[in-house]
């Protein structure tokens, strides 16, 4: 009977040194004085026969660890992990405790895993990361910088902006364009997305209408020459863009004003009223094939104003999915009297407020103010 017991514990023995060995990661039992009673192959094999050596002697050091994790699960019989280097490589630690019959612990199992590669790449990817970070900080100064700054411009206009947008970088952009001493260019245009891909769109388009120079001056021809120059990119169906174009003509005050699919139409401001200009128009994209363009006539005295915005105001929404633009216009009507600045800024706390703070698109606004 002794025997039978004697090679059923020899088997077992052997089949748990069998499962220790056929594994990847290194594996060791310390003792309470810190003592090393068993290695498993793969130890072995890196650092040779450590049995019976002090478990910080085995890994080239000449005092204990200062966070001695064998130690540690010893007495509070808790797993703990930390991270050694051994010969140059970084592995990760977790100590187990191992106890008797009547629950007391009496040794320590310490599983080493090679974390080299893991650790390597994590230093690579956030290298790689703080690079992006700094690249699309760039970015997004120079999105900034390409949005035009409130003031006058050309003695005609003067122009109130707030742009907000969703991630770092956005796919909102408005601009003028000083056509000549008698005509000025104004736009608001809106890219479909968001990021890195939107923001690039926003500066192709901002190039596409400068280039124009004074050929700008004739709306259709600018938003078909935007639609030519587009579709030689060669992008997919799920890329387009909207925008609002306007010339402002000074001895006619008159604005000639088309619409490139935005689906956010413009509000006037004469004296007492405010009131929507509903243009039709199709999105500058690769789906149609003529697309036809045509340009509307605004009279416009001094002092009238126009609001151009994006969708990321119309279509915000509160927490009942209700969308934010029929209010809109209200908002307009309440601050009807009120300069352009602080109209913008109560259109924004309003959309704000209604969207608890959860705006998930760009937000873009412009007031257009005639001197």
């Amino acid at each position: 009977m002794e025997k039978i017991l004697t090679k059923k514990l020899e088997r077992q023995r052997r089949f748990t040194e069998d499962i220790l060995a056929g594994m990847i990661d290194l594996v060791r039992v310390v003792d309470k004085n810190s003592r090393i009673v068993f290695i498993n192959k793969p130890m072995e094999d890196l650092l040779g026969d450590i049995r019976g050596q002090k478990c910080y002697t085995a890994l080239g050091k000449t005092c204990k660890c200062k966070n001695c994790i064998s130690q540690t699960t010893m007495y509070s019989g808790r797993a703990v992990k930390k991270e050694e280097i051994i010969d140059g490589k970084i592995f990760s630690v977790v100590s187990s405790p191992i106890r008797d019959e009547n629950g007391e612990i009496y040794c320590v199992v310490e599983v080493f895993r090679d974390v080299t590669e893991k650790r390597k790449m994590e230093r690579i990817i956030l290298e790689k990361n703080l690079k992006m970070k700094k690249d699309l900080n760039f970015a997004k100064y120079i999105q900034r910088r390409i949005i035009p700054q409130d003031g006058v411009y050309n003695d005609m206009i003067k122009i109130y902006s707030k742009y907000i947008p969703s991630e770092m970088l956005g796919g909102d952009v408005f601009d003028i364009i000083n056509i000549d001493d008698e005509n000025i260019g104004i736009y608001m245009a809106d890219v479909a997305g968001h990021g890195v891909t939107a923001s690039m769109m926003t500066m192709f388009i901002k190039q596409t209408l400068k280039s124009l120079k004074k050929d700008a001056i004739d709306p259709v021809y600018t938003l078909n020459y935007l639609n030519s120059r587009y579709k030689e990119l060669n992008l997919d169906d799920d890329y387009y863009i909207t925008i609002l174009y306007g010339v402002f003509n000074r001895p006619t005050s008159t604005m000639k004003i088309i619409n490139g699919g935005h689906n956010c139409m413009p509000i006037i401001f004469k004296r007492d009223e405010a009131r929507e200009v509903f243009l039709p128009g199709l999105p500058i994209c690769t789906l149609f094939d003529n697309s036809q363009y045509k340009d509307h006539d605004i009279h416009l005295n001094s002092n009238d104003r126009i609001l151009f915005y994006t969708d990321g105001i119309s279509e915000a929404k509160n927490h009942q999915k209700e969308i934010y633009s029929d209010r809109i216009l209200d908002i307009c009507l309440e601050n009807l009297y009120s300069s352009s600045d602080k109209l913008i800024q109560n259109l924004i706390d309003d959309v704000i407020d209604f969207s608890n703070n959860n705006l998930d698109d760009d937000v873009a606004v412009m007031m257009m103010e005639i001197l």
